[in-house]
Order: C-alpha cells, then structure tokens, then sequence
C-alpha cells in the first residue's frame, strides 16, 4: 500500500520540480533583461487597425500598450505613449462592422465604413494618452481630432473632435467636447465638462460642469506644462 502510495506521488512531485524550475528561469531571465523584463511580446488583441485604406502610422519611440486600441486614420508623432484599455478611434465606432472572430483569430478584421466617417486624428510628438482615455469623434459630422506636442491626457478623459494646443494638461476624466479649441500652456481640471464650440484661452486653468476659467496660470505652472514626463 505504501508502495503504491509512493508509486502515486511520483507525478505530483516531478510537476512540483517543473514548475519550480520554471519560475527560477523567470526569474533568472527577468534579471538579465533589467527594465525590458516587462515586455508583453504576443497579445492576441490587435491594438493597431486598420480601417478600409486608412491605417494608423506611428512615428519613432512609439509606445502602444497591447490592450489599448488605434484604430483608422489615427497619426501619432514620436515619442508618445498610448497606455492601457486607452482608444484612439479615427472613424465613429456605430458606422464601423468588425469582425471579431477575425480580430481574435489575428487576422485582417474586415471593416464597413460609410461616407464621411474618415475624420482624422493628429497626435503630436511626446503626448501620453493615459489608461482607459478615449479619443475620436462623436459622428461623421464631427470636426477632426488635433492634439499639439507635449501633452497630457489623463486617466478616463474624453476628447472628441477638438483641438488641444502644445503643452496642455487635461485632467483625469475630463471631457473636451466637439469643436473645443484649448490653447497651449493650459490646464482642464480633472473632472472638468467643457461645453460644445469652447474656446479655453492660452495659459489658463478650466474646471468645473460646465468648465468656467478657474485662474490663470503661476509660472511655475507653465514651466511644468513645458517639461511634461
């Protein structure tokens, strides 16, 4: 009976050793990769699709995290960063049919999209578009999607059809509505509404629902927007 008992523990101690082996070389292979050790190189979600003829292009030092999405006439300048769950969607998502299981499958997804619906979005250079943000347009009659240089988007902030000059800061979970134009070296609050056809003047601090001028902006302020990470 023990022998049998022995006999029965043999597999559960030998996948016990694999397993152990396995995690010594993570860890060992981790150390030799220093700060690329993070690296996710297969992801079955396609963060990059194209729609009809138009595909996203992405300059140098482009960072995409594999669970965020770019999809159709999307333009990223170099050294940016789209992070986690963040979309960046060149043509509005109800005139859009993808095919999922081709999505899935790693294939080209098929894609219907209707008259009017390339409106582009621009990013420029060493913006970073923070986790689960949204950025595109609400129709095919929406204004295009122009983000400057230097920017931040925060955390959940929706951006639609607008226009964002260099060097702003726009707060977690904030909303810049169609036709909004915000100038350079300004802040939109976390949390912050701003209205249809809003105009946010250069070097100012927006918040509240609607988004009214909070303040203008200390100069330690803008030589931070100026230096954004």
């Amino acid at each position: 009976m023990q022998l049998v008992q022995a006999l029965g523990a043999v597999p559960w101690r030998f996948g016990f050793a694999l397993r152990e082996c396995g995690q010594a070389l993570e860890r060992v292979g981790c150390q030799l990769q220093g700060i690329y050790s993070h690296y996710e190189s297969t992801n079955r979600h396609m963060p990059i699709v194209p729609v009809k003829y138009a595909s996203p292009s992405l300059g140098s030092d482009v960072f995409v995290a594999p669970s965020s999405l770019l999809l159709g006439n999307v333009t990223v300048g170099s050294k940016s960063s789209i992070w986690y769950n963040a979309t960046v969607r060149g043509a509005p998502c109800s005139s859009l049919c993808l095919s999922y299981v081709s999505l899935l499958s790693g294939t080209q997804p098929h894609v219907e999209v209707f008259p009017g619906d390339r409106q582009p979005v621009t990013i420029g250079k060493a913006v970073n578009i923070q986790d689960s943000a949204y950025i595109g347009t609400a129709n095919e009659y929406s204004p295009p999607v122009e983000i400057g240089n230097d920017v931040s988007i925060g955390h959940g902030a929706v951006i639609k059809g607008a226009t964002i000059g260099n060097n702003c800061l726009i707060g977690i979970n904030a909303v810049v509505s169609e036709g909004c134009k915000v100038g350079e070296l300004s802040i939109v609050a976390a949390g912050a509404y701003v209205e249809e056809n809003t105009e946010v003047p250069s070097g100012e601090v927006w918040a509240g629902n609607p988004a009214r001028k909070l303040r203008a902006l200390k100069p330690q302020e803008k030589e931070y927007l100026r230096n954004l990470p």
